[in-house]
């Protein structure tokens, strides 16, 4: 995936793992390749500092870390914006970035741990006509694999 090598390995520390990132980015291909012919961006950033991850629980799956950041939304230590290509079913970079984008944070640290939880927030208009849905993602690793593990919108 070009975007992962180009623009968000950039920003990785050693302890970020590559191969979680891009199932990260292929989970969200995935939902925004579902949405009408809009076009999707995306401010996907990393957080360092969840809202007690050790005491709260989001349950689906198994079982994950609440993924909660201090104050409304997980803070970002750093972002990038993207836009999703329809035809590669990719992100690459926009020329300009507009308000309406899914904003994506998601937890440092992934070479050390088996899971990991992402806050997303899809504007009104992507998801649901008239208003933001904040949707979950639950990553595991097993086997030195990656894969989506639970989702709060699916069922």
């Amino acid at each position: 995936m070009p975007v992962l090598n180009t623009i968000l390995s950039e920003r990785l520390s050693a302890e970020d793992d590559p191969d979680f990132w891009a199932q990260l980015l292929s989970a969200l291909a995935d939902d925004a390749s579902t949405l009408d012919d809009q076009a999707i961006y995306a401010e996907v950033g990393a957080c360092s500092q969840w809202l007690r991850p050790h005491q709260r629980r989001w349950t689906k799956g198994g079982g994950f870390a609440a993924p909660y950041g201090y104050g409304k939304l997980p803070g970002f230590d750093w972002s990038v914006a993207l836009l999703f290509d329809r035809i590669t079913r990719g992100w690459v970079l926009p020329l300009k970035v507009p308000k309406k984008v899914i904003r994506v944070a998601a937890p440092t640290r992934t070479t050390r741990h088996l899971q990991a939880a992402v806050h997303t927030v899809w504007p009104p208009g992507t998801l649901k006509p008239a208003q933001e849905t904040v949707v979950f993602y639950g990553f595991r690793k097993v086997e030195s694999v990656w894969t989506l593990a639970a989702c709060s919108r699916k069922t």
